[in-house]
């Protein structure tokens, strides 16, 4: 019988002690695998030149030239299988919208119970976000700017049910080069990174029935 793959998870924060426990909880999980260990964005992005991982736990200040915002930029556009939860003690606002405009699919506060972060991991492995409710508060609050037109409405609820962009373009009978403008034009307006985060914004804002 073949054994299940492992998630394969990279930390990164600048204080030993941090990387140590976290190192020390994750490894005793069967069902998790710890692929590197960074004190800075720079040696994040170095291991990931040569490992895969499929998540990262990402402090969000770092030493050297990358903060932790930057790195999960760099991340995101470099890697964009791999997934990154900032692992943080800051509540401010404008870090929290930061940190998810950047790419992040989850934020959790170092006072998360060890078990819920497990938790959260095996979420984020099967596609989903994980926010803390005051980052979720944080991050919906504010209104459109502008609002969506009744064809981005409809791209948005295809995207809410998984479709691909040649396949939105099939139900609308429209190019498929119009449907990545309407996307585009969608994520621009609701001030999101990408799709997943899209459906999550626009599902408590109540655009989005799922």
């Amino acid at each position: 019988m073949t054994q299940p793959s492992r998630i394969r998870i990279g930390i990164v924060d600048d204080h030993p002690i941090v990387r140590n426990g976290l190192r020390t909880f994750l490894s005793a999980s069967p069902e998790i695998q710890i692929v590197f260990e960074a004190g800075s964005g720079d040696d994040a992005l170095a291991f990931l030149t040569s490992t895969s991982a499929d998540i990262i736990l990402m402090d969000l200040v770092l030493p050297g030239r990358l903060d932790g915002i930057d790195t999960i930029r760099e991340i995101r556009q470099r890697y964009p299988k791999t997934q990154v939860i900032a692992l943080t003690s800051f509540q401010e606002s404008s870090r929290m919208r930061s940190t998810i405009r950047a790419g992040a699919i989850g934020y959790l506060e170092k006072t998360i119970h060890p078990d819920d972060l497990l938790k959260a991991l095996f979420q984020v492995a099967r596609g989903h976000s994980v926010l803390d409710p005051d980052v979720l508060r944080a991050f919906i609050a504010p209104p459109l700017d502008d609002a969506l037109t009744s064809r981005e409405q409809e791209v948005l609820w295809y995207l809410g049910q998984g479709l691909s962009n040649k396949e939105i373009a099939g139900k609308l009978a429209i190019k498929e080069k119009t449907v990545k403008v309407h996307v585009s034009h969608i994520l621009s307006k609701l001030d999101v990174y990408d799709r997943t985060q899209a459906i999550l914004k626009a599902h408590h804002l109540g655009i989005l029935d799922l």
